[in-house]
């Protein structure tokens, strides 16, 4: 673990000075310049206001890739950007008032304080209220990950400075690490106000990178990306290789005469087009609606592809398959993991318990010749590291302005400037300044402090952990020390006998005391000048014995600036050998990587990773790329994640469903942003493949669905014979309600909707009584506040058994299904503010998860007020006689309704059918037990009756039916 936190720190050292240079350009206009403009915002940014920006091309080609690249990478910056110059506009309109913890997408934190101005270039950062931080919890909120940026100021962001984040380990206690720009400056500051983007930037940064390099001759599957181009061309791996065995059957797949029908593959028409296309196809799209199969698709594209091209060794470079999010990463290749044991997952990101066997780790990647390399320049990293922090150290002692900084510091800087000849030792430094101080007794003052050695070495030897006594020649507190010793001694000295040798001893301690009082007294009064009068002109700078006292400490303070101003040069680049080390020790990682990796047939990653580690996709050259969930990824995304050595491109997704999500959702719509490639390409006419047989959702549930987002949508004859929900009167049901919602502002101003989570919560501890296991139902909401409140109430008591239910957003339920769902709607206003219910591509997701029960409760009277969609939702489930404030609660053995729930409490009135079960039993009594949903086999029940068995000798038995006879059992 301490390796792992030590190399993300060196990761993101080399970053401060692109930081550092992100201010010296801003926006500028032709195609080809969007190379120059740094990728971090910087203050112009915020002060100049939105740029001109041109909506992505969502129905006709763009005219080449020039303009492509600039369009992608100027939407994406400013989808950040806008963010953080809109609150801090807020911020800057409301100075008076209080902010509350969080403000639009951004978290405020006011007087952060630094902890370790003397150790690190990285600085830690301590919130003003711990008690906040115990408080909260950080894991769950997604805040201040790795990789995070961070705004610092101390004028409450007129100008501000810029941070990554590089150090979570102390979250809990309220501290975090973080890697600061202008730390020269930062560094000085008593207190801080810090402002943290409630959007990731990590991965802005890496495809923003990415799109800077990407030229026309390096751009992949332009023809049809940028051009639009319809007809598509076969993949060029397949120009000697056509020839495939699927299913026994061994034909040129370029054939289209020679291709065996559907029934052969055991698909419908529409899969067998997308299957035969996605083969044939250099450029392929599979659109599949809720429970299509498109993922089965997907998997025998790829199982077919590994056994014709990577079994039979035509294809030595391995398939890629990335995805937007680590669980949609996770589902395909758990899939292909049934097909073939040779693949790689890359990412720490998984949380499947097959894939984290087959993450590569840099212990194997360092067994490579390329480790030596690798380690040497870590190992530079940290020395550079190192020095960078005793620059930093320098520069801090120095700026103190405690004392005489020691010639040896200087003589660089006297070198530069012609005044190296003027002085051979610190001593000479001191004697030109202090050259006014009269003997004292015959005393010199500089042959003093030769003598009596009155240097920082001699205080060093009192203060072992002092710093400055490596920084400085002598200091005042050294001074102050001598006189104090001296003063000690002479108040001793008052008690002791009148002698000769005494009153000697006593006059030279007297004159001493004067002497260095007389120092001190001058090295403080021209201190001041330290921090004024640095544009001073200073007449016969050549001849150092014509200044006057005044104007040598000045030149002597115009020494110490320009050390100041070459320490931070000296920092600088320092930084920038670090920034090549880093990338040096990347570049040798990737190649560590690329051995054990580049003959495996499937690798994996997600859409951030595959930008990262760009120069390893380079090497391993994938020709086939296969994007799942493609049309829920921004567009930058899946183009980042591509190389020039891509020849076929899979993209499978349903542009119906969820959409990509941009930063700013104003800027995700007016410039189109939001419309993800897959999407695009449909718009453009680019020929796609759809899906069009469900085989998920019983025909009540589809009916939500179909025809109304889904035309031609239709049923497969296994949804129609589904078995009801036991204990409901309804497959399908809206409980209508009124009760409003709540807002919480830990989860992104997100919003709760207790009474809907009690209700669907008791909903489900009912369901579980009916006989149905906890993997039987997912519990859904359209907000993550309420499905951490939902969380929190099934493993609480006395839901406590319930824990085991999934809880999940809709977003995170996407590609999912499962028995029974249950949905939170959340949303109840008197102001019709749906928020994001509003789009249709949410709800088609939230409407379609569920095989056999589907519950909704929310105020649909409300929604149907604001959505066309809602509208259709609410008009189908009255005509279904569906909705309504209560649920009817039905005992499905005796097909008898027991009551109704229109609350939580509800539920415990009617838990169980009041009817005696009256089940034969194996012993041939009736089952005396109210009527009961589980145990239906009456395998647990002990039947309390008198036996009525006898024995040979025709005895009656006296035991109770359940219990076991010894007698008439040894006969048997």
């Amino acid at each position: 673990m301490r390796e792992e936190k030590e190399d993300y720190t060196l990761k993101y050292k080399w970053l401060e000075n692109d930081l550092s240079n992100s201010s010296k350009l801003t926006s500028v206009s032709n195609f080809d310049d969007y190379r120059r403009i740094p990728l971090y915002p910087t203050l112009e940014d915020i002060t100049n206001g939105p740029p001109s920006l041109c909506a992505n091309h969502v129905d006709r080609p763009y005219k080449n890739c020039d303009e492509y690249l600039n369009n992608f990478f100027r939407l994406m910056r400013e989808d950040f950007v806008s963010v953080i110059r809109d609150t801090l506009k807020t911020i800057n309109s409301n100075r008076r008032r209080e902010f509350e913890p969080q403000i639009d997408k951004l978290w405020y934190y006011s007087n952060v304080e630094i902890t370790n101005k003397k150790t690190s270039v990285t600085m830690y950062l301590r919130f003003d209220t711990p008690s906040q931080a115990k408080k909260f919890n950080y894991e769950d909120s997604k805040r201040f990950k790795n990789g995070a940026l961070l705004l610092l100021s101390k004028d409450l962001f007129s100008t501000f400075s810029l941070g990554i984040v590089t150090n979570t380990f102390r979250l809990n206690k309220g501290i975090v690490g973080v890697d600061v720009v202008d730390f020269e400056e930062v560094h000085k500051w008593s207190s801080i106000d810090l402002l943290e983007p409630d959007v990731f930037y990590e991965p802005y940064r890496y495809i923003l990178a990415v799109f800077q390099d990407l030229y026309e001759t390096n751009f992949p599957m332009k023809n049809y990306i940028i051009h639009g181009i319809k007809e598509i061309a076969y993949p060029s791996y397949l120009a000697d290789n056509s020839i495939y065995t699927i299913n026994g059957i061994t034909f040129d797949i370029l054939q289209n005469d020679q291709w065996p029908s559907a029934e052969i593959f055991n698909m419908d028409i529409n899969q067998y087009q997308a299957f035969k296309g996605a083969l044939t196809k250099e450029f392929t799209m599979i659109q599949g609606p809720p429970g299509t199969g498109k993922t089965y698709i997907g998997l025998e594209i790829v199982k077919v592809i590994i056994e014709n091209m990577y079994d039979t060794k035509k294809l030595n470079h391995p398939i890629m398959v990335v995805c937007m999010t680590n669980h949609a990463l996770d589902q395909f290749l758990d899939g292909i993991w049934k097909i073939t044991r040779n693949i790689t997952r890359f990412g720490r990101g998984t949380k499947s318990d097959i894939l984290v066997n087959y993450i590569p780790t840099m212990s194997v990647a360092r067994k490579d010749e390329c480790a030596k390399i690798y380690v040497d320049a870590k190992r530079d990293i940290k020395a550079s590291m190192q020095k960078e922090n005793e620059h930093l150290i320098n520069i801090k002692e120095v700026d103190r302005n405690e004392g005489i900084v020691d010639l040896s510091l200087l003589m660089q800087v006297l070198k530069e400037n012609g005044f190296n000849t003027w002085f051979e030792n610190s001593y000479d430094l001191l004697a030109w300044l202090l050259h006014d101080i009269s003997s004292v007794n015959g005393i010199n003052p500089i042959d003093f402090i030769k003598k009596e050695k009155l240097l920082s070495t001699r205080l060093s030897k009192l203060n072992k952990n002092e710093a400055n006594t490596k920084v400085y020649f002598i200091t005042l507190k050294s001074i102050k020390l001598y006189c104090t010793q001296v003063q000690c001694q002479l108040n001793d000295m008052s008690h002791d006998d009148v002698t000769d040798d005494n009153v000697s001893k006593k006059n030279d301690l007297e004159n001493a005391l004067k002497l260095m009082k007389t120092i001190k007294d001058d090295i403080v009064k021209h201190l001041k000048l330290f921090k004024s009068e640095s544009s001073v002109i200073i007449e016969n700078q050549n001849n150092r014995d014509l200044l006057g006292k005044r104007d040598r400490w000045l030149l002597y303070y115009n020494w110490v600036r320009l050390y100041i101003t070459n320490e931070y040069n000296n920092i600088g680049n320092v930084q920038d050998k670090t920034r090549q080390c880093t990338r040096d020790m990347n570049k040798f990682k990737s190649i560590g990587f690329l051995k054990p990796v580049q003959n495996k047939y499937v690798i994996g990653m997600t859409t951030t990773a595959a930008a990262k580690k760009r120069y390893l996709l380079k090497n391993l050259k994938c020709p086939i790329v296969i994007i799942e969930e493609a049309a829920d990824v921004l567009e930058p995304h899946i183009v980042a994640s591509l190389s020039e050595y891509c020849e076929h491109l899979i993209l499978i997704g349903d542009h119906k469903q969820l959409r990509p999500q941009t930063a700013n959702h104003f800027i995700g719509k007016k410039y189109r942003l939001d419309i993800s490639l897959f999407e695009r390409m449909v718009n453009n006419k680019i020929p796609s493949y759809v899906l069009a047989e469900q085989h998920r959702m019983r025909p009540e549930i589809a009916g939500l669905v179909a025809p109304v987002i889904y035309p031609y949508l239709r049923n497969h004859t296994s949804v129609i014979q589904r078995p009801h929900v036991r204990g409901v009167s309804m497959n399908v049901f809206c409980m209508t309600h009124r009760v409003h919602e709540e807002k919480n502002y830990e989860y992104s101003c997100s919003f709760v909707n207790k009474a809907e989570a009690k209700y669907l919560v008791a909903l489900a501890n009912y369901l579980l009584k009916q006989g149905y296991y906890p993997e039987d139902i997912t519990i859904m909401a359209m907000y993550n506040a309420q499905v951490v409140y939902i969380s929190n109430l099934i493993k609480s008591p006395p839901f406590e058994h319930l824990a085991d239910i999934r809880v999940s957003s809709v977003d995170g339920y996407q590609g999912e299904e499962n028995e029974i769902v249950l949905l939170s709607l959340v949303r109840s206003n008197n102001n019709y503010s749906i928020g994001f219910l509003k789009i249709d591509n949410r709800v088609c997701v939230a409407l379609s998860r569920a095989r056999l029960g589907f519950y909704i409760a929310g105020d649909l009277k409300l929604l149907a007020r604001t959505s066309q969609l809602w509208s259709s939702v609410r008009t189908y489930l009255s005509n279904l006689n569906a909705l309504g404030p209560k649920l009817l609660l039905k005992c499905q053995i005796h097909n008898k309704v027991m009551g109704s729930a229109s609350n939580d409490l509800d539920f415990q009135m009617f838990t169980q059918c009041q009817l005696k079960c009256n089940v034969k039993l194996s012993c041939g009594h009736l089952c005396q037990k109210l009527c009961h949903a589980e145990d239906r086999d009456h395998l647990m029940v002990k039947c309390l009756k008198v036996c009525n068995k006898k024995c040979p000798r025709n005895y009656q038995c006296r035991k109770l039916c359940y219990e076991e006879c010894k007698f008439i059992s040894s006969l048997n």
